[in-house]
């Protein structure tokens, strides 16, 4: 099956954000400099920013940033703990964002990466103009326990018990507490050794066919050490909000935000239970259920979905010289419509005006997107749920065979 993402693209400047001691940042623009900003959050936590994530936007008409969190991808030092928490990383949104001198922005982002960026856009209402979102995860302790503890375990039993390998029995009644002593212990060779197990556990998982090209990332040890310890840290210490839930109860403070989310029918890692709790606590959220696949962002349709996004909401933005503006109106009447519609119209940029005016950009009406070509004649509703099978059922079979 043909990708639907647009063709590989190359930064047109990186560079390293000093957020304090230890920490430094690599972030990255690609697409067009004078573009309507995105900022792409990756997941995990830990782990970091792949290639293929700059291709989910529209080159000509997206700037778009991509940044490897605290510890994670090109970010140094790898894997460290040190100052390392949620807020910290709201903290480094903002300040990379001011940095760049940008306004507003469209925040993307997928599994802890909707996380994130939920979190970011509670504490941050203003600095966003819309959201994009895959694989819902909240990080409460139920969702933590269904992965980790009690629930995947029923569906990958074969792989669940490579996980449990290196974890002895008398530890077995809290496994991300006995991990999280592995991996923040004094033993390397036991550290590594954990770290594959809990990465290969999350890796063979987060497809509806299991990928062995992605399982086969878990042996890459830089990888896996900063995957596993960073993820394990934020989960023991329940990703260091205030109360179980957090997420989910602040929900008004961003009902006004133009958002989009899609979500796999039959995501393990992170249940489709919790995308179903956002929807009732946030109507006004556009909810896209992929009806036959996964978790991963490359899961075919889930890829389809995000890039169609991202092409319709260009529709919404419009960009000049100083002002970028959100078009599409939202249903949601904490205040009146034409007040949240003029609170999204602002100067583009904090800095000056550059000496040679930016290229207006104007969505091409002729041009036709790599998502279009297999959903062209998908309804696109508002407001409700709306199932996108990519295929009919039936496909592979996974043969499990014991010896």
């Amino acid at each position: 099956m043909s990708s639907s993402l647009y063709p590989e693209i190359e930064p047109y400047m990186s560079g390293k954000l000093r957020v304090g001691d230890p920490h430094e940042l690599y972030y990255e623009q690609c697409g067009n400099e004078n573009g309507f900003p995105v900022i792409f959050l990756h997941g995990g936590p830990g782990g970091g920013c792949r290639t293929d994530d700059r291709r989910f936007f529209d080159p000509r008409f997206y700037r778009i940033i991509l940044m490897d969190q605290r510890g994670a991808g090109r970010s140094v030092p790898t894997a460290c703990l040190e100052d390392n928490t949620t807020w910290h990383l709201v903290d480094d949104i903002e300040a990379l964002r001011t940095t760049l001198g940008i306004e507003k922005w469209v925040v993307f982002g997928g599994s802890w990466g909707s996380t994130l960026s939920l979190t970011y856009a509670e504490t941050h209402p203003d600095r966003v103009v819309a959201l994009v979102l895959r694989g819902i995860f909240t990080l409460r302790r139920s969702e933590l326990l269904w992965f980790y503890q009690d629930g995947a375990s029923h569906l990958f039993p074969d792989v669940w018990d490579e996980y449990l390998e290196p974890i002895p029995d008398s530890e077995r009644g809290d496994l991300m507490s006995a991990y999280y002593r592995r991996l923040t212990g004094s033993n390397q060779e036991e550290r590594m050794n954990c770290a594959k197990a809990w990465t290969k556990w999350e890796c063979s998982t987060s497809k509806l066919y299991m990928d062995d090209e992605k399982i086969a990332a878990a042996e890459n040890s830089k990888f896996a050490l900063a995957f596993a310890r960073i993820e394990c840290h934020y989960f023991v210490n329940g990703g260091f909000f205030s109360y179980d839930g957090q997420i989910i109860d602040n929900l008004d403070k961003i009902r006004h935000i133009p958002t989009t989310v899609v979500q796999g029918r039959y995501d393990v890692v992170c249940p489709m239970k919790t995308c179903w709790d956002l929807h009732k606590n946030f109507p006004e959220a556009d909810v896209i259920i992929v009806d036959d696949n996964g978790h991963a962002s490359s899961e075919p349709g889930i890829e389809r979905e995000l890039v169609k996004t991202m092409d319709d909401l260009r529709a919404d933005l419009k960009i000049d010289r100083t002002h970028v503006v959100v078009s599409r109106p939202t249903s949601h009447q904490v205040t009146p419509k034409k007040k949240v519609r003029d609170e999204f119209r602002t100067s583009f940029s904090d800095t000056p005006p550059p000496s040679t005016p930016p290229q207006r950009i104007v969505r091409d009406p002729n041009f036709e997107s790599p998502s279009r070509r297999e959903s062209s004649d998908d309804p696109h509703l508002k407001n409700v749920l709306h199932k996108r099978p990519l295929q009919p059922p039936g496909g592979f079979s996974h043969n499990i065979t014991f010896g």
